[in-house]
């Protein structure tokens, strides 16, 4: 078995691999390894990280395992990051709701096709910076 450091390694897997290259690899390797044994330990937290995008995009940039073996799901905002990525996911929501509403009254012809093409734009960005703050411990 792989160190525990390289979570890629432990599932025998490229850093590439899909969502569903991860899931077949870790069924092949649990159902082989006794459940009482290190390695088994090993492969559930390195799927436990992997497949989730959050932690395995942490994972990916800083190469840190977070030990706590799942998300963790917070009611109130410790930092600046986690308030700042809620107000971005709460922006990207209202720009993806006029964004629709353009869009039905751009194909109805009542406006062109301008406001729409500023408020997809617009409202990409505001995700693109949000995916951003996940990447930042």
């Amino acid at each position: 078995m792989a160190s525990n450091k390289d979570l890629y390694a432990i599932l025998e897997v490229d850093r590439t691999a899909t969502d569903a290259e991860i899931k077949s690899a870790y069924e092949r390797l649990i159902a082989d390894t006794p459940q009482d044994s290190a390695d088994y330990s090993r492969i559930v937290e390195a799927y436990t990280i992997l497949s989730d995008i959050d932690s395995r995009a942490r994972y990916d940039v800083t190469g840190k395992v977070d030990r706590s073996g799942r998300r963790r799901h917070r009611t109130s905002y410790s930092n600046g990051t986690e308030k700042a990525r809620y107000i971005l996911n709460t922006l990207f929501l209202a720009g993806a709701a006029v964004t629709t509403v353009l869009f039905i009254l751009q194909l109805s012809g009542t406006i062109g096709t301008l406001p729409f093409y500023i408020t997809c734009g617009i409202s990409l960005l505001i995700k693109v910076s949000e995916y951003i703050l996940r990447l930042v411990p």
